[in-house]
């Protein structure tokens, strides 16, 4: 196991912040856990009487942020979905930023849990049994693909829907059934698992396409469109499978320091 001097710091309260911290103090880490989304005076007594020199922050962006003069300047930030304006003041003070969503094995480890995790919220929702039946899936990236995998091994007919014509023709040579996706109003019937972080869907008044959307904001759906049938799934790993998701994540913090 690499070595990493310091002391941690977990910011958030998503299940697998709360577990990977546990786990890092399993392997010997000075470790703390802010178990809240935003700054706050707590938050900022942590900071002054810890000094952490590993801040790891929530999954989703934080609520404000924290001030610069209050990390020290040789600490190593780790941010899930965070905007460039608000790592804007720590690139600016030098400060290392090591985004751990951009880790390509927990990227891919994420996905699979992801997809099991779907299939947990459909058999909750549906009732229904996966094999014999038929789902779209939109965007053919990482989670896309791990979710059209499961399906298919489960018996399911899949279809991909995607812009790229390199997703697409991957997607066909791998065996499941394409389509390019639409700019206009959805005609589909059955069921679209969603993938793609975009407002890209319009459906029509009367549809009863049911959608699961596993992306983050702001949702597939486009402004005004029905949602009767439309329901958001976000953070399936830390909700399903913490202690899973968390040993992904303390791997990944592992691995990004000992290179």
């Amino acid at each position: 196991m690499t070595t990493i001097d310091g002391n941690w710091l977990f910011i958030g309260t998503d299940r697998r912040l709360a577990e990977c911290s546990r786990i890092m103090k399993e392997h010997g880490f000075d470790v703390h856990h802010y178990d809240r989304n935003d700054y706050s005076e707590q938050l900022a007594d942590i900071l002054d009487e810890c000094s952490p020199t590993h801040i790891v922050f929530p999954i989703l962006q934080m609520e404000g942020t924290i001030p610069v003069d209050k990390i020290t300047k040789s600490a190593i930030l780790y941010p899930g979905v965070a905007a460039s304006d608000w790592l804007a003041p720590f690139t600016a003070a030098g400060i290392t930023i090591r985004p751990y969503l951009k880790e390509v094995e927990f990227v891919w480890e994420n996905a699979v849990l992801t997809a099991e995790g779907f299939l947990l919220e459909y058999y909750s929702s549906a009732q229904r049994r996966i094999s014999g039946e038929h789902f779209h899936i939109a965007g053919f990236g990482k989670v896309g693909k791990m979710t059209a995998a499961v399906l298919s091994s489960l018996g399911a007919s899949v279809t991909i829907l995607a812009r790229s014509q390199d997703q697409l023709g991957e997607a066909a040579a791998i065996g499941y059934k394409t389509m390019q996706l639409p700019t206009g109003i959805v005609d589909l019937k059955g069921i679209l698992v969603n993938t793609i972080p975009a407002k890209w869907l319009q459906v029509g008044t009367d549809s009863t396409l049911r959608i699961y959307d596993l992306a983050s904001a702001p949702g597939c759906l486009r402004e005004n469109a029905p949602d009767e049938y439309y329901t958001i799934h976000l953070g399936l790993p830390g909700k399903h499978f913490p202690a899973d998701a968390a040993k992904a994540l303390s791997e990944a913090l592992l691995r990004m320091n000992s290179r």
